[in-house]
């Protein structure tokens, strides 16, 4: 179901629908001149402005991948260390440090060029919110030491996440699902 929050549209199609209703008005009552059309352009600014203002708990969470991703690809693995919440926990990775200093060896030897976001599942269910991202990833084919297995790969994430006291989300826990099509996990990398 679409949401007033989740983007202009809904209140843009009101509004069109206002504007045909005050078009009518205006041509029936002269006289009232362009206050008749100030119901379309409230209702227009409302879509754009409630857009802008509030940010959803989806937008919240995309927000949060794309700032991982970014820290990533600059090879500024601590950057996203307040996006990752202190109770981190997963198969391999005992707590957020664990997972940190995992990501950083790793990411040294990768030459990172470009990750791309393919897809992205989100359920949000009250504060909890699992979603399975599927990345293209480029790398370096000279300066990378996994691309002997190629420069391209596809990598599938399932990410966990938790809403914080302060109404933020922070990631809980990354399970590595696959790469290029064959399943892994954690204890293959």
């Amino acid at each position: 179901m679409s949401s007033v929050f989740e983007s202009p549209w809904l209140l843009l199609t009101v509004a069109a629908i206002l504007l045909a209703a005050a078009s009518v008005a205006w041509r029936a009552r002269p006289e009232w001149g362009l206050r008749s059309f100030l119901l379309p352009a409230v209702a227009v600014g409302a879509a754009f402005g409630l857009d802008v203002l509030v940010q959803t708990d989806s937008e919240q969470i995309h927000s949060l991948l794309n700032f991982c991703r970014r820290a990533v690809l600059e090879g500024n693995v601590r950057q996203i260390a307040p996006c990752i919440a202190s109770t981190y926990a997963d198969p391999v990775h005992r707590n957020k440090e664990d997972l940190l200093n995992a990501a950083e060896s790793i990411l040294r030897g990768a030459a990172l060029e470009k990750v791309v976001e393919r897809g992205h599942t989100l359920r949000i269910h009250g504060d909890t919110a699992q979603s399975q991202v599927r990345f293209r990833v480029h790398l370096s084919p000279q300066r990378s030491a996994y691309a002997a297995a190629g420069s391209l790969m596809f990598v599938v994430l399932e990410i966990h996440y938790q809403r914080q006291p302060n109404q933020r989300w922070q990631i809980q826990q990354v399970l590595l699902v696959s790469v290029n099509d064959s399943p892994i996990n954690w204890h293959d990398v």
